[in-house]
């Protein structure tokens, strides 16, 4: 099976989370998830969004489904000073 193939394999929740626009209007009608949670930045183009809300499928938006990742790297690069803030924002991340 391919890594693309793997995205629609009947499951209850599909998290396609590496790259984007994964999911298509070509493509959409294929997903078999119950819940699709966007963990990459748009894995969905906004016409696969149309056909998966027409076939009922639940979406998590990426701008919550990875928040945590973007959060992350935003407090990591404050704390670096790789980031574009002066401010330093205290990480609680290892």
């Amino acid at each position: 099976m391919s890594s693309r193939d793997v995205l629609f394999q009947p499951c209850e929740v599909l998290i396609p989370a590496a790259i984007e626009n994964q999911i298509t209007e070509k493509n959409a009608a294929s997903v078999q998830a119950k819940i699709l949670c966007e963990g990459a930045n748009g894995p969905t183009t906004w016409q696969a969004d149309a056909i998966l809300d027409a076939k009922g499928v639940f979406t998590v938006p990426d701008i919550l489904g990875n928040a945590g990742g973007v959060t992350s790297a935003t407090s990591n690069g404050c704390k670096t000073g790789k980031g574009s803030s002066g401010a330093r924002v205290k990480s609680t991340n290892a």
